[in-house]
């Protein structure tokens, strides 16, 4: 299960919670003295309760924030007519604005990219066509780099791919529309996978390469580029 369809699962019980910060707060600081202790209470207590409420309020900002980043994951939804992108110019802005977050292998530029005639996509989709191709670049140079036997550059494919995979790559829920948009709240370059195995196949490709099997990584070179 991804991360995603994990804090999916976990946020309706993270939504129901409503927690009144003033009512706890005033209900802390509200307890009765301890009239049996006297003035011959340590000082060093009252030190230890102001350090018990500012410990509550800290871990309630925290589990706020938690549950509205849970909640923001959660809000994929089908592009909006303002994520609308109608003209080359826009989407070739974003779409370079994404390549300025990504790296191509060594002595490697940036293909020309546009959106063709008579045509509209969302906002998320240059930047995921700045990912797929370099991921692919970084597929082919691991390739060629097995082949020539060249570990260092095995090593940096690998690691560029891994980070692709970790930073800019999202699972769309199951069930989502070929339309579907991430969450706002979530800033690319990404590439969307649908829900249907597409990036597990990917991560063995991966893992099958890193362990001297490097067929499938040949095909997918192949066929991508």
């Amino acid at each position: 299960m991804n991360h995603i369809e994990r804090l999916r699962n976990a946020a309706p019980a993270a939504r129901s919670q409503t927690i009144d910060r003033d009512a706890l707060f005033a209900a802390i600081v509200a307890r009765p003295q301890d009239a049996a202790a006297g003035a011959g209470r340590p000082p060093r207590r009252a030190s230890r309760r102001r350090l018990a409420i500012a410990l509550v309020i800290a871990a309630l900002a925290g589990l706020t924030t938690a549950t509205a980043f849970a909640t923001g994951i959660l809000s994929w939804h089908d592009v909006k007519p303002a994520e609308l992108v109608t003209s080359p110019k826009q989407w070739q802005a974003l779409y370079t604005a994404a390549t300025r977050k990504l790296t191509l292998p060594p002595g490697q530029t940036w293909p020309h990219r546009t959106l063709p005639p008579n045509t509209i996509t969302g906002m998320s989709e240059p930047g995921g066509v700045a990912v797929a191709t370099s991921r692919v670049r970084w597929e082919c140079y691991w390739g060629a780099a097995i082949r020539s036997n060249d570990v260092s550059a095995q090593r940096q494919a690998q690691a560029v791919l891994a980070d692709l995979n970790r930073n800019h790559t999202l699972v769309a829920p199951a069930g989502s529309s070929e339309n579907v948009a991430p969450p706002s709240n979530l800033h690319g370059p990404f590439e969307i996978f649908a829900n249907d195995g597409g990036f597990q196949y990917v991560t063995k490709i991966y893992a099958d390469a890193a362990a001297g099997q490097p067929a499938k990584l040949f095909q997918s070179c192949r066929a991508n580029s």
